[in-house]
């Protein structure tokens, strides 16, 4: 995919939030999400990131002090203090269509968001949302191509690197050792940290790879 065709993915995914989000019982708000100490209304807030001027980012930053991952997360949090679930809906809304992405990121990066937190959101709420192969496969190779450095921080380590990972459902493999497949979904969960699927996965070096994560 190009900048263009990674942004119109983009906007498809973030459509699909505001319809997820916009269609939640007051309850569900506060569904612990697949984000550690995040609710889906932390989550959703975290999504209005990008709507922030530097300005108020800074300001963001001076109250959460620490470094990026808790400026992300206690940040988010704070976020989500501040507005109601119909004004981070309407929030989410004005994304659409707005192509810039938080400073010092690409739009992959927002893509890997836009999907990444589809799912910390949907799965908890027993949800089903069907994110094209395709554009998991992007945010994918992106994850991938950090290499466990920079970015690769934001997230979860799991212990990947002695296994090939393989697509089922798309033209998709990384990695060098035992196979463990599944789908696009499956694979992108792990490389971002999230275990959550870990029992859809199957192959030779599936088992190997559960108990790895589990000790």
């Amino acid at each position: 995919m190009d900048d263009t065709e990674v942004w119109s993915a983009v906007d498809r995914r973030r459509r699909v939030i505001v319809e997820l989000l916009t269609g939640l019982a007051p309850a569900e708000w506060d569904t612990p999400s697949l984000c550690e100490a995040w609710t889906v209304r932390d989550v959703a807030a975290h999504l209005t990131m990008p709507l922030l001027t530097l300005r108020q980012l800074a300001l963001l930053a001076i109250r959460h002090p620490g470094g990026t991952n808790r400026l992300i997360r206690e940040g988010s949090i704070d976020l989500a203090r501040r507005h109601d679930p119909g004004q981070l809906v309407h929030r989410l809304g004005l994304l659409i269509g707005r192509h810039r992405a938080f400073p010092g990121l690409t739009c992959r990066e927002s893509l890997i968001d836009a999907v990444g937190h589809t799912f910390d959101m949907a799965i908890p709420l027993g949800l089903e949302i069907r994110v094209p192969a395709a554009e998991v496969a992007e945010a994918a190779d992106r994850v991938v191509s950090y290499r466990g450095r920079g970015n690769a921080k934001v997230f979860r380590s799991l212990p990947l690197t002695t296994f090939r990972l393989n697509a089922t459902d798309y033209n998709w493999s990384t990695g060098n050792g035992a196979q463990v497949a599944g789908t696009m979904t499956d694979l992108f969960l792990l490389l971002t940290g999230r275990a959550v699927r870990i029992g859809h996965v199957h192959g030779p070096g599936a088992d190997a790879l559960r108990h790895a994560v589990a000790s």
